[in-house]
């Protein structure tokens, strides 16, 4: 079996580790590699002996390799994961991070079957989301809800629907390292959203995408985009990934495409406003909510719509 590499990302929650290693133990894979990559999270030095410890007690056999990398500074998401593919050696490669669960034992095995078998370099399955006080849910913007469409998508129809937003799960794929030495790694112009821009790229490059409709994660809602509250840094990436990766390329409205990105713009400077809010003045605050009051009434229905759909009951195997 080739070997597969599970890249685990952490910052600032190592000591929060120890669910998902136990998730990574059960599978049943027989040739796995772990590198854990730590982005200059304050409290390494003394979490790394621990979780260390932990692995050394609780490994299989199949765990045939652990390799750890740690950052001094802060270098972001995408450079945490770049450094943790140029450290690991599977030929598959899994990416995820602490808090999160592989939710079945043979996960990776089936994964990796999908992706043998559909012939393609990149495979996307489900999760579901786990939010801060443990409540489950089944409906996530980022995990789109009708796999069977996604398959009889081309790679340009995938593409234009990127054009509008990431409906692609990334915490829940996995890629042959065919893929990354082909159309390079994730872009490092990027600091935290490490897969939006590089779907992109892959659609760009005519990669089409292979979907296993089944639930095998259980995603922590902690993240830097999952809870729907962006900071500055995360807009800032977002506005780098619009102006370098979709405007050029979007030509869906014809003459209209103008005006669409100007709104979306507005759009993209809505969220940066709101990312700012807490620290802006009641006067500021005013005067956003008269500047961006329809993005208001939007967002406050997509809330709710969201919240409809976030029901109770998750679709995980019994």
């Amino acid at each position: 079996m080739k070997l597969l590499s599970i890249l685990l990302l952490s910052y600032r929650n190592l000591d929060r580790v120890y669910g998902t290693l136990d998730s990574i133990f059960r599978q049943d894979y027989p040739a796995l590699e772990l590198v854990v990559s730590d982005d200059a999270s304050p409290d390494f030095a003394a979490q790394q002996p621990l979780v260390s410890a932990y692995i050394e007690a609780h490994r299989r056999e199949n765990l045939r390799e652990i390799r750890w990398v740690s950052h001094p500074e802060n270098v972001g998401t995408v450079r945490n994961l770049n450094d943790a593919i140029r450290a690991s050696h599977g030929e598959y490669l899994y990416s995820f991070s602490p808090e999160d669960e592989l939710v079945r034992d043979d996960a990776l095995s089936r994964l990796v079957r999908a992706l043998e078998d559909s012939g393609r370099d990149i495979c996307f399955a489900r999760m579901v989301g786990v939010t801060p006080d443990g409540r489950e849910v089944s409906y996530l913007p980022s995990c789109e809800s009708d796999y069977s469409l996604l398959k009889s998508y081309s790679v340009e129809q995938t593409r234009r629907r990127l054009f509008s937003r990431n409906f692609l799960p990334g915490p829940c794929k996995i890629m042959t390292r065919k893929l990354l030495e082909e159309n390079g790694l994730f872009p490092e112009s990027i600091r935290l959203i490490e897969d939006y821009a590089y779907w992109l790229i892959l659609t760009r490059n005519g990669v089409p995408f292979a979907y296993l409709d089944e639930v095998l994660l259980r995603y922590r809602l902690s993240g830097v985009s999952s809870a729907g509250h962006y900071s500055e840094m995360f807009m800032a990436d977002m506005f780098k990934i619009y102006e370098q990766y979709i405007f050029p390329y979007d030509h869906r409205f014809g003459p209209l495409q103008g005006l669409y990105n100007g709104l979306k713009r507005q759009g993209l400077q809505f969220y940066l406003a709101r990312a700012r809010w807490p620290r802006l003045s009641a006067g500021k605050r005013f005067l956003l909510r008269l500047r961006y009051f329809p993005f208001f009434v939007f967002t406050r229905l997509q809330d709710g719509r969201t919240a409809r759909k976030q029901r109770p009951g998750t679709g995980l195997p019994a």
